[in-house]
């Protein structure tokens, strides 16, 4: 005859292998049905600035890097061409900040992305990566 306690750990380990499998199959189910697989082997493969690359997309991290090597230091800035509060705009703030660079309303830098001709009175050209992602200056 078995004791209690045995029972209770069958029934135990019942519900435990019950729970792996259907956490197994949520995460099985993200990584083949959507495609997931993929950019985790892209990610794996890279080292921590091509992870960057990849997540915040090649163009917008080229630019950052741009900015982070080209603003002085504890400069304040602000950006122009990435919509505020979207994705985009918080991955260019977290990474800018540590450098210790902060976004302003009425900064000294303006950092201009995806605008071609894009002119604000009172800036002038500070550095140029090309024609569409540049800094100003206030003068």
């Amino acid at each position: 005859m078995t004791s209690p306690d045995n029972g209770f750990k069958n029934i135990a380990k019942v519900f435990f292998l019950i729970w792996l499998i259907i956490w197994l199959n949520f995460i099985a189910r993200d990584l083949f049905r959507k495609g997931y697989l993929a950019d985790y082997k892209i990610l794996a493969l890279r080292d921590e600035e091509g992870k960057r690359s990849y997540t915040y997309g090649d163009y917008l991290f080229e630019f950052l890097k741009f900015c982070k090597f080209e603003l002085p230091s504890s400069a304040d800035y602000d950006i122009v061409g990435i919509e505020e509060n979207s994705l985009d705009a918080r991955r260019a703030i977290y990474y800018l900040y540590p450098h210790p660079h902060i976004k302003r309303g009425d900064a000294l830098f303006l950092l201009v992305f995806n605008s071609s001709g894009f002119n604000r009175r009172g800036y002038l050209l500070y550095k140029k990566l090309d024609s569409s992602r540049y800094i100003l200056k206030r003068v």
